[in-house]
């Protein structure tokens, strides 16, 4: 049973169906009442929703505006809540900008996150969040980083991708996750002072695609075409 005293929820999961379902049950639990299937769209002023499915990153900026939405009291429930969807997206700066939040906050403040995956958050997020999966199974990226598929063969690789590709919210998540790895890559080579310019065009090629599956292009192509890029230049 879920705990009301628990302030950070985190549902995990690709289906935005049964992402809703989780979300529905939580508030019907939170608000010790009954709340329809629509709860999300009927603007409660109790509800108040950070989404960033159209946005390449949450910043700091967009957690701050969320959290003057928590100043107050609740208005007319038993908490209000707050609803981050595409938590995967939070910038560092704005998950710890996020962890103060909950330090401070009281216990009439419920914070939910919803990700397809979890591994890209922060741990301290991930320690005082309760996890709610909306499967059984894990997701399929929970044994994959970018670097385990830039060294796979050809075949593996595509066979990878084609899993991948099938859902939206796995195909962004992979892209954020090969963005990060040549982001650890480029701070490595300016603290060598070691030239960056093939990284730079890594990431590029990455942002490109990501904005050519965003204007829905062909999700498994342009992957794979990333992938061939991706190998071809960084191959010796």
């Amino acid at each position: 049973m879920i705990q009301s005293t628990i302030m950070t929820y985190l549902i995990v999961g690709n289906s935005q169906e049964k992402i809703k379902g989780k979300i529905r049950e939580l508030i019907i639990k939170l608000w010790s009442r009954e709340v329809g299937e629509d709860i999300l769209e009927e603007e409660s002023p109790d509800i108040h929703i950070l989404n960033g499915s159209n946005l390449n990153s949450i910043g700091i900026e967009d957690v701050k505006g969320l959290q003057k939405e928590m100043v107050y009291s609740p208005f007319k429930e038993l908490v209000q809540i707050a609803i981050v969807f595409h938590a995967e997206k939070l910038t560092t700066q704005a998950q710890n900008s996020f962890l103060k939040t909950l330090e401070e906050s009281g216990n009439n403040n419920i914070y939910i996150l919803v990700t397809p995956h979890e591994r890209i958050l922060l741990p301290t997020i991930l320690s005082r969040s309760l996890k709610i999966y909306t499967q059984q199974e894990r997701e399929v990226l929970d044994d994959l980083n970018a670097k385990d598929l830039l060294e796979m063969d050809l075949i593996d690789a595509f066979n990878k991708i084609e899993v991948i590709s099938k859902s939206k919210e796995s195909t962004e998540y992979f892209l954020k996750q090969l963005e990060l790895y040549f982001q650890g890559i480029l701070e490595e080579k300016i603290g060598k002072g070691i030239d960056v310019k093939d990284v730079h065009t890594f990431i590029q090629q990455i942002v490109n695609t990501r904005a050519k599956i965003q204007a829905n292009g062909n999700k498994r192509l342009l992957l794979e075409g990333l992938f061939l890029d991706l190998t071809r230049e960084i191959a010796p």
